[in-house]
């Protein structure tokens, strides 16, 4: 591990961030460090990426810019701004006077902190699709660590199928393709980072050695991060008055229900009952190579013949070329969004 030197700075910024391909237990490793209370990881923000190309560049901030990131904050941060009112947020910012996008992200997570009573814990972000954007996270907090989690893929589109089938609320990638191109490019987004900024502290653990070995696995991911490890992170993590609010109110019932009834062990292997020859037939010929590098078995061993590998690695760039053109439309859906708020409060 790779230690960073803290910037001389007035601001504080966050310690870790956790990303992952989605549906993979991020909030669940969440209310885990966040029972351990010291480290506090609140609502899903992906603020960080989405508002990157309109600030990242600017040296000097007005209050305009002020109001226009509030309102950019209220868009992309679950449960409205992190619960934030707006008018709080916003002289918020004015009594720091961020000049940075750099800092403006630091003073967002200040101002959270200092609402909640919790500043003297370390501060960190968790939203799975800045699994796309860990250029831009490590540009605006450079002394973060990154935590990958990884969960295997076919559960992974099992559960964003039952997301579509059965949630009030759809996200995520719908059908058996559109899931396996996006689970193996968020795969090759990390390993492409790690491999370009190999002094950035990342920490990759399994979603499922988690679930079977919580105190060893937290063990090493505390040191790693720098924060004490307790065993109540695994033992009593959905006791925790914190963990509450880890979730989205409208989750709480549905998806992440889970959270609310301890760890189960047992939340592993559902494709070995639950998809289709066809199904997995896709999946493993197309992520083969990735499904091994993380110890998953594969059902066709054959898959992973080099016979397809230049069809794997045109669908590779397909997927990376397809996701960009997304997460940019995602990027300017929510700048058009953030201006319209403030031109009509």
């Amino acid at each position: 591990m790779v230690k960073h030197l803290e910037p001389q700075t007035k601001f504080k910024y966050p310690k870790v961030f956790i990303v992952s391909s989605g549906r993979s237990g991020t909030t669940l490793l969440a209310s885990m460090l966040n029972a351990g209370e010291d480290l506090y990881i609140p609502y899903e923000s992906d603020f960080i990426a989405r508002a990157y190309p309109y600030f990242a560049d600017k040296c000097s901030l007005s209050l305009h810019d002020y109001k226009l990131m509030t309102q950019f904050f209220q868009i992309t941060a679950k449960q409205g701004g992190w619960g934030m009112p707006e008018d709080y947020l916003y002289d918020f910012l004015c009594q720091r006077s961020p000049q940075t996008f750099s800092e403006v992200n630091a003073t967002i997570c200040e101002a959270f902190h200092k609402r909640e009573g919790t500043e003297d814990a370390e501060w960190g972000i968790k939203a799975p699709v800045l699994i796309a954007s860990l250029d831009r996270i490590n540009k605006v907090s450079p002394t973060s660590t990154i935590v990958h989690i990884v969960r295997d893929g076919r559960d992974v589109y099992l559960s964003y199928r039952k997301v579509h089938e059965t949630s009030d609320i759809k996200f995520g990638p719908k059908g058996i393709l559109a899931n396996t191109l996006y689970w193996i490019d968020g795969l090759r987004r990390v390993e492409d980072f790690m491999k370009h900024h190999q002094h950035v502290p990342v920490f990759e653990l399994r979603y499922e050695n988690l679930l079977a070995e919580p105190d060893q696995q937290l063990r090493q991911l505390c040191e790693f991060i720098g924060i004490p490890y307790k065993s109540e992170m695994h033992e009593k993590f959905n006791a925790s008055d914190r963990n509450q609010k880890v979730a989205p109110d409208q989750f709480k019932k549905s998806i992440h229900k889970k959270l609310h009834g301890g760890l189960d062990a047992k939340n592993t292997n559902k494709y070995l009952s639950q998809m289709s020859p066809y199904e997995l037939f896709v999946f493993e010929v197309i992520t083969a190579p990735y499904l091994a590098k993380y110890g998953y078995d594969l059902q066709y061993s054959w898959a992973r013949s080099i016979l397809f590998s230049p069809l794997r690695m045109f669908i590779y760039q397909l997927a990376r070329l397809f996701n960009d053109w997304r997460y940019a439309k995602r990027d300017r859906r929510m700048c058009r969004l953030a201006y319209e708020a403030l031109e009509n409060p």
